[in-house]
């Protein structure tokens, strides 16, 4: 946007385009007005800095209305990163309407980047999750630990559970419909911990079919998750059997 550089600097630019692809040479002129009214601030600008506000455009208007928003003396970079990723005094106000008050700079961005805006938060808070730190909100967005999910999961049969247990199930690969078809095998109590042991250690539906029709029916989780650590699969019950030692109790084959 050429236009909006001269609020920051002024320049002479020369070059063509042709077919949405375009080359050329600019002079770069602060505007010293900008520079003055920064320099005011106690800020230290270099050209490079000048440069940088322009390019992003980091206008007068821009600063003024993130101090108006309660943040004064906002460094430079900091004011880029907030101009880049859409920090403006709208979001900061739709933050703190959510409860997320005064929270700094560096927050404001990660919100920004990781889409935990004021409106996510409200979905969480329709989905039961309230008053949750900057960081939990955060933490939901980046593993997927969603309120969509956190209510496939309840409807799974596993209850409410805590933003700590949504993402340590997202992180792992427990998935509402691993939890339905758990439950439709058998295991109809299992803890959040337990499906999540069973993916840390491989104990899958298809691992668990295999141990039943190998004369093992309804084994325990615990003794599941046992012979996947220690390498007793199927074809190892198999070769045992080749040899002789057939109907060996789970804790025998471990």
């Amino acid at each position: 946007n050429i236009c909006s550089i001269y609020h920051v600097a002024q320049g002479d630019f020369e070059g063509a385009f042709d077919a949405g692809r375009g080359s050329g040479r600019f002079r770069f002129a602060p505007n010293p007005a900008f520079v003055a009214a920064l320099q005011k601030t106690g800020r230290q600008l270099s050209a490079d800095d000048v440069l940088r506000l322009a390019i992003h455009d980091v206008t007068q208007e821009f600063i003024a209305s993130i101090e108006k928003a309660g943040y004064k003396d906002v460094a430079i970079e900091d004011l880029v990163k907030m101009r880049i990723h859409g920090v403006d005094a709208d979001y900061i106000a739709g933050l703190r309407k959510a409860g997320y008050d005064n929270l700094p700079v560096e927050d404001l961005i990660k919100t920004r980047i990781h889409g935990a805006t004021p409106q996510y938060v409200v979905e969480l808070r329709n989905a039961g999750y309230t008053n949750l730190s900057i960081d939990d909100v955060v933490k939901t967005r980046i593993h997927g630990a969603t309120p969509a999910f956190a209510q496939d999961v309840k409807a799974a049969g596993l209850g409410s559970p805590s933003v700590d247990d949504l993402v340590k199930m997202r992180i792992h690969g427990v998935t509402p419909d691993l939890i339905r078809e758990m439950r439709a095998r058998g295991f109809k109590d299992l803890s959040i911990d337990d499906l999540v042991g069973m993916r840390i250690h491989g104990v899958s539906p298809e691992f668990i079919k295999e141990v039943e029709g190998l004369g093992y029916p309804n084994p325990r989780m615990d003794d599941l998750v046992k012979m996947r650590i220690h390498g007793v699969t199927a074809s190892y019950i198999k070769e045992l059997a080749s040899l002789g030692y057939t109907k060996l109790s789970i804790d025998d084959l471990v």
